[in-house]
């Protein structure tokens, strides 16, 4: 059975992930996973946290687990079934761990709903998309799971050559599963040639031509701005981002934030 991993907060854009998450769940047949990481009092610390209110935490995690469990088991008319644990520890690194053992189909999370630096579910939402190496889904407030027969995939030159090929196998996954059609948008720098471009992309494409994907190339200085300024004109369920490990490739560093923050789609994670 596939295994969509959701980690949880007290947050309204976590709550409406697990139900998004559970739409999921029910087309597909997985199992979902509630899990709440309660960040553990520091022993080190000048001022330890109280045991009592310690406790009252814990209580408050299994709560907010309990009640969500509840609500997707009455969604779903019982037919998703649902698993709660509470880890506790340091956020990040709990949720690798927990990823490691159940190796998730998907990973959901709430996106943010204010920068990276004013709200800790987003700094972990982002973090997750940047290190967690297992397929993570996004969701902006308020979205609602409408299938995703459109899948939207950003992408650069280096991602023809490493990222693509790599992720192929879950594209087929996706396929099988939503009957996903992609499209590949490539935002086109000053000095590229929109046809060397376009001939970088056959060797590619042939490795999906089940699939028989469209290629978009769009003229912008700026990917994000670029990638924006798309979707505003071309309807799409999903947008695809590959994270990248090289640092140095200003097109990944900067994209996830700026995209996390302004995208109306739910945004879909990949590493190579």
């Amino acid at each position: 059975m596939r295994k969509i991993v959701v980690p949880v907060g007290f947050g309204a854009n976590s709550a409406n992930a697990a139900r998004y998450a559970a739409s999921i769940g029910l087309v597909t047949g997985s199992e979902i996973q509630l899990v709440h990481v309660l960040q553990s009092p520091s022993i080190f610390s000048h001022h330890p946290m109280p045991g009592p209110l310690f406790s009252e935490m814990q209580d408050s995690g299994y709560k907010l687990l309990n009640t969500l469990r509840d609500e997707i088991s009455g969604r779903t008319g019982n037919k998703v079934r649902v698993t709660t644990a509470l880890e506790i520890g340091n956020i990040d690194q709990r949720l690798k761990a927990y990823c490691a053992k159940y190796r998730p189909f998907l990973v959901v999370m709430g996106a943010p709903a204010s920068a990276p630096d004013q709200d800790l579910g987003a700094a972990h939402t982002l973090e997750a998309m940047k290190r967690l190496p297992y397929p993570l889904l996004a969701i902006p407030q308020n979205a609602s799971f409408h299938g995703a027969p459109k899948v939207i995939i950003a992408c650069d030159r280096e991602d023809i050559f490493s990222g693509l090929s790599a992720i192929i196998p879950y594209l087929r996954e996706l396929h099988d599963v939503f009957g996903s059609r992609f499209e590949i948008v490539h935002i086109v720098h000053d000095g590229e040639s929109f046809q060397e471009t376009q001939s970088e992309y056959e060797g590619w494409k042939k490795e999906l031509e089940a699939f028989q994907p469209g290629l978009q190339l769009v003229r912008r200085t700026n990917v994000d701005e670029g990638i924006n300024d798309y979707l505003e004109h071309h309807a799409a369920d999903w947008l695809l981002v590959l994270p990248k490990k090289h640092a140095a490739l200003e097109f990944h560093k900067s994209r996830s934030k700026d995209i996390l923050l302004h995208c109306p789609l739910p945004i879909l994670s990949l590493h190579e």
